[in-house]
């Protein structure tokens, strides 16, 4: 009877001696939930505009916005995760369009946007974990064309469509708590081409 006591016993003590963040239950997904705002720019378009930019004015804004993600299980010291997210923008842009003699700005003014996001990584120490990210996103952007020789105004809406890359890192706090820094960029045709610098905070489940 004591040597199944004594071999019930040591597995137990192990675990007890583990600390509680290792304590994690393996192959188990954590749900989480998070916040973010950062700075965002945009490159000036012609947005199909005929002619030539000649010279153009791309600020920086304000970005901010929503997110949640699962992180999966992972191979020892890896980080895997997908992720949902949607924001909003203050950013601007302007660009002078001359086609011959006839010269048009075109403004923007960013709006909604979305991303579908995969990150993947290394978790080398606890609670720490760098990687890259990849995945599809789009944003809706106001439009404003003025004849500057009129002063005649048209408006349209576009979205501009396209995959996302970037790194990021994320360090957790706590058991459940968590912020993180990532670079995300955006290709859009070419052309628009959002670039984001965000700094977030989250919760698990």
């Amino acid at each position: 009877m004591k040597p199944i006591v004594s071999a019930i016993a040591i597995p137990i003590a192990a675990v007890i001696a583990v600390p509680a963040q290792a304590q994690s239950i393996p192959f188990v997904p954590d749900i989480y939930m998070g916040v973010e705002a950062g700075t965002g720019e945009r490159s000036a378009s012609r947005f199909g505009e005929d002619g030539t930019i000649v010279t153009s004015d791309e600020s920086n804004g304000v970005d901010y916005g929503a997110y949640v993600g699962v992180e999966l299980p992972a191979f020892p010291l890896g980080y895997m995760a997908v992720e949902a997210g949607i924001g909003d923008s203050t950013g601007e842009t302007t660009a002078l369009v001359r086609d011959g003699t006839v010269d048009r700005q075109v403004s923007t003014q960013a709006r909604f946007n979305w991303s579908a996001t995969a990150r993947l990584g290394l978790a080398p120490l606890p609670g720490f974990a760098a990687y890259g990210i990849a995945g599809y996103g789009g944003e809706q952007v106001d439009i404003t064309v003025t004849d500057v020789a009129s002063g005649a105004q048209f408006e349209r809406d576009d979205s501009m469509d396209g995959i996302i890359y970037g790194i990021g890192a994320r360090y957790m706090i706590g058991s459940d708590v968590g912020v993180r820094a990532e670079y995300r960029h955006r290709e859009a045709s070419g052309a628009y081409d959002p670039e984001q610098f965000m700094i977030g905070a989250f919760i698990s489940f």
